[in-house]
């Protein structure tokens, strides 16, 4: 038995990783634009970009949500306004928000828009969700600290006040599955503004929570003394990321539509490997739910999918009911693999073989064997670099230049927008 649809959203970051999220699988995109949002250093979007976004997105029958996520002041607000009044002419298919004075001034200013309402605002139980969809939210995005439990008590609880929900394809409730935790509590911190002088509330966040700290004592000015976590630092405010891709006949269970992953200041790399491992996961599930979970093959595949691209220990975070699992005792990323190419073109070479025009992102040479990556549900195929050749043709034995064009020869057809990556030794 077909389990119903869930969406996939995925971040985008700037416009190349929109494409890449829709190319590889994504239903969905959330993306800041110029302000307002809740990542001022993005690539973010312009306001012509985001009617490109949206039209590509409709061609393709996919969505489009832009954040408007800030904890806004009285001076917000008329720029508030006026910028909603565009996300709603511009046909953009939601606006995330945390604030109820924003919230209020969407409903005003551009009645016609959905509103997501953002896990910033805390959305912790039941009376809190129902608050915000009988004021005409259409979906809420639940608090990272809930457990599977407690969203399946929020979701029946939902439906016994609003049973009219039960039919809709649309998701009302979303929650993140993947990537970077917070610290705080629903995201809401001041660190970055008390030390760095960079508010997290307004998209501008230091991550002090990354540091690594020390003790200091008032009578000894310049003496610190190290907190010993182990040896590799002490790392008292970091955490782990997130990653439910072996649990998602439980997400489903609980009553989440819409599975998000967190992201948009990552590298094309990871949207792509992390999308196509969800998607893979999410085809399965839906076409037979019970063969998903039981298929420990394909789940270990997927894992080993997201472990290539760069990443913290991966956690379950709050879903189980654990508390304090998610602590992570480094500040740095590890990954299986090296990001080294995105093929932008494939040519018949008039020998049988095909020409593949690359934009390189990592060194590599004549004869490398690499990983390839295609958008869609095929497995990862091993291949050598062969007949490598600059922008003017020439032969060449190393690309070596950032963000170089290069050409190389394969004996098969690569869509554009796969991706090379080099498998790291153990």
């Amino acid at each position: 038995m077909k389990a119903r649809h869930m969406e996939l959203l995925a971040p985008a970051g700037n416009f190349i990783k929109l494409k890449t999220a829709f190319l590889y699988g994504a239903d969905a995109v959330y993306l800041g634009g110029n302000a307002f949002g809740l990542r001022a250093n993005a690539g973010n979007f312009t306001d012509e970009e985001i009617v490109e976004a949206v039209s590509l997105a409709n061609s393709l029958g996919k969505k489009v949500y832009v954040t408007c996520n800030i904890i806004s002041r009285d001076l917000d607000m008329p720029g508030i306004g006026e910028y909603v009044k565009f996300l709603e002419s511009a046909g953009v298919h939601g606006v995330i928000v945390a604030d109820v004075g924003t919230f209020f001034e969407i409903r005003e200013k551009a009645p016609r828009l959905p509103v997501h309402v953002s896990t910033q605002a805390n959305n912790l139980n039941s009376k809190t969700v129902l608050f915000w969809l009988k004021n005409g939210a259409s979906r809420v995005n639940l608090a990272r600290e809930l457990s599977l439990e407690e969203i399946k008590e929020i979701n029946s609880n939902v439906l016994d006040a609003m049973p009219e929900l039960a039919g809709t394809s649309e998701p009302y409730l979303e929650a993140f599955v993947h990537g970077a935790m917070c610290m705080a509590y629903s995201g809401r911190c001041m660190l970055s503004d008390y030390l760095a002088g960079r508010s997290s509330n307004r998209g501008d966040c230091a991550q002090p929570c990354r540091w690594e700290y020390y003790l200091s004592e008032q009578t000894r000015p310049g003496e610190y003394m190290p907190v010993v976590e182990n040896e590799r630092g002490t790392f008292l405010f970091n955490s782990k990321d997130l990653c439910m891709l072996e649990y998602i006949p439980e997400l489903v269970e609980a009553g989440i539509g819409s599975l998000k992953i967190e992201g948009r200041m990552k590298s094309e790399f990871y949207t792509a490997t992390t999308v196509r491992a969800y998607r893979i996961a999410l085809d399965a599930y839906e076409n037979d739910p019970e063969a998903f979970a039981s298929d420990s093959a394909l789940k270990q595949t997927l894992m080993n999918e997201l472990l290539s691209c760069s990443h913290r220990d991966y956690t379950t975070g709050f879903y189980f009911g654990e508390k304090g699992g998610q602590i992570y005792s480094s500040s740095s990323y590890v990954r299986n693999t090296d990001f080294v190419a995105v093929c932008e073109s494939c040519e018949p070479d008039g020998n049988g073989g095909f020409t593949v025009g690359t934009v390189m992102k990592s060194a590599f040479s004549e004869g490398d064997v690499l990983e390839l990556m295609c958008p869609g549900t095929g497995e990862i195929r091993d291949i050598t670099v062969f007949n490598l050749r600059n922008e003017e043709g020439e032969k060449i034995a190393r690309a070596h230049v950032p963000m170089m064009k290069t050409y190389f020869s394969l004996p098969f057809e690569v869509p554009a927008g796969s991706m090379l990556r080099r498998r790291k030794q153990p």
